[in-house]
């Protein structure tokens, strides 16, 4: 099994959630860090805003493809900064 790497870095749950359904529906499992701290702090404390999605290193080109869709929906603010671990 390949190791994880973040794909990107959402600005909310809400929207991690959408792009994390939509990788699960293409068939590429993925996981969210500091969902539970955004949610808590939001922008409050600078370090804990934002979700980051993770994706296994040999679905990553798959998964920037999804998110390329993703970005071409109106009122989408993923960004692009992918980061391995």
């Amino acid at each position: 099994m390949s190791r994880t790497v973040r794909l990107t870095t959402c600005n909310n749950s809400y929207e991690a959630h959408i792009l994390q359904g939509a990788l699960q529906a293409e068939g590429i499992s993925s996981a969210l860090h500091n969902e539970n701290m955004t949610n808590l702090f939001g922008g409050l404390i600078s370090g804990f805003s934002g979700v980051d999605i993770f994706v296994y290193e040999d679905e990553l080109d798959r998964a920037r493809e999804v998110m390329k869709a993703a970005h071409e929906l109106p009122q989408t603010s993923i960004n692009e900064d992918t980061e391995a671990l």
